[in-house]
């Protein structure tokens, strides 16, 4: 789905500004912390917000942002309806475990019972415990309603909201992120702000700790929560929108007291899974969003989550070209950032640059250094050699051949690279998108060599 960036960014400031409003919100009266389904009452006002949510959910689908592979699927639902097992049915709820093609490593759940995790956050995520903990924390949003106690909250404050979002500026450049909240922005502002900067302080810190209760009923390992929080902490990166699930302090803050719940439990007889049939059931989603993550200049982060894959199957020759793409789109690029980087310095300096320059211009400044140089030359090697490994492995992978065209053409070796596309396209049928790119690139390279052949003769 084409999104607009300066629609996107503006929201997103607006958004972010709303949730300090709502940080300063009186706390709740106890009685009304917990919400069963007899005490609340549906209101005009909630009915309407149901029906931009069901709305929504309609729309996620209908845009191709949700991530339809039946294992992963099946995989979440499975873990999901774990943890509601012994819910009591509710009013307008229906509980539906999805996932979301978006890089940004965010969860979310709607009233209506949808709770989306994106392909980000399962990339980070190491076990079925910790995805559970994650689950459970967004099912308490649905049984305990916070979705609607926020909506009639916020509705009370328009006028303040209305300046903030006059405030609001923009600012330019593209990505994928937040598909979601761009199409949400046209709704509800509490659907996007919910999804992706989270409810006030109390409603989070609830849903944390029944998360946590829920986590123990279904015989996960509570240790999961706190460790889950340092796996989201994980910085290679900015991401142009700082969730709920990546905001500091307060992720820090949240693992301390999960940790301290921790004290005097047994956890001898819990379930954690394995990281290895963890990745199992989710490759699949892990694998698109590398994909996503190279297309939107987080080659970094591509390189990480391909490195796990081929750790985790260093034999499997799709995974290798996964690899072989991330190290080429590194480019002049580091794999790894330094300390200075992962600092808030640092990820405010990276900010300024994703918006000032363009990939190219990025590219360009790094090789005007000699280290920019000896780093793409490394990072165009070991392409070079992942392409070739699995092509030795399997030699009708398409996609190998057609990184390796990349790779020649952006080493200005446009032999090798109309090679290597003539092979691609020999291994290719049919009329698609990325054939047609392909023979427009072939074409260029081949218009490329006829000075020298002109030469030669």
């Amino acid at each position: 789905m084409a999104t607009n960036p300066v629609r996107l960014c503006r929201h997103a400031i607006a958004l972010s500004l709303m949730a300090l409003f709502a940080f300063s919100l009186p706390l709740l009266r106890a009685q009304d912390r917990e919400v069963s389904d007899t005490s609340f009452k549906f209101s005009t006002v909630d009915n309407n917000l149901l029906d931009e949510v069901n709305e929504f959910d309609r729309q996620l689908d209908k845009k191709g942002l949700v991530f339809h592979d039946p294992s992963v699927e099946q995989y979440v639902a499975k873990i999901g309806n774990k943890l509601i097992a012994n819910q009591p049915r509710l009013e307008h709820v229906e509980f539906r475990f999805r996932i979301l093609r978006d890089p940004m490593v965010n969860a979310f759940a709607l009233p209506n019972g949808s709770i989306y995790v994106t392909t980000g956050i399962l990339g980070v995520l190491e076990n079925e415990s910790q995805l559970a903990s994650v689950l459970g924390h967004e099912a308490t949003h649905v049984t305990n309603r916070h979705t609607y106690l926020e909506n009639r909250s916020i509705r009370k404050k328009v006028l303040a909201i209305n300046i903030l979002q006059g405030v609001a500026g923009a600012m330019p450049g593209g990505t994928v992120f937040g598909a979601a909240v761009a199409l949400g922005a046209g709704m509800s502002a509490v659907i996007v702000n919910g999804s992706i900067y989270g409810y006030s302080r109390e409603k989070e810190s609830e849903a944390d700790q029944r998360g946590f209760e829920l986590l123990r009923r279904a015989s996960y390992d509570p240790r999961a929560m706190p460790r889950t929080f340092e796996l989201l902490d994980e910085r290679l990166e900015f991401e142009p929108i700082e969730t709920f699930y990546r905001t500091h302090p307060k992720l820090e803050e949240r693992r301390q007291i999960a940790t301290a719940r921790l004290a005097g439990l047994n956890v001898m007889d819990t379930r954690t899974g394995t990281e290895s049939d963890f990745l199992e059931h989710v490759a699949p989603a892990i694998r698109a969003n590398v994909e996503l993550d190279l297309s939107s200049r987080r080659a970094r982060t591509a390189v990480s989550r391909a490195s796990r894959l081929t750790k985790w199957k260093p034999d499997e020759p799709k995974y290798q070209v996964l690899l072989g793409d991330a190290y080429r789109s590194l480019g002049a690029k580091d794999a790894e950032p330094t300390d200075d980087e992962r600092g808030r310095h640092g990820q405010a300096e990276h900010r300024k640059l994703y918006f000032k320059m363009t990939e190219q211009e990025e590219q360009a400044q790094l090789l005007a250094k000699p280290s920019g140089i000896a780093t793409r030359n490394t990072n165009l090697d070991k392409a070079e050699k992942l392409y070739l490994g699995a092509i030795e492995a399997d030699p009708r992978l398409a996609d190998a051949h057609r990184g390796l065209g990349f790779l020649y053409e952006q080493q200005s070796k446009p032999m090798d690279a109309a090679r290597e596309y003539r092979t691609y396209l020999t291994l290719t049928s049919g009329t698609s998108l990325d054939r047609l790119r392909i023979e427009r690139r072939l074409a260029g390279v081949e218009k490329a060599l006829l000075p020298r052949a002109s030469t030669e003769q």
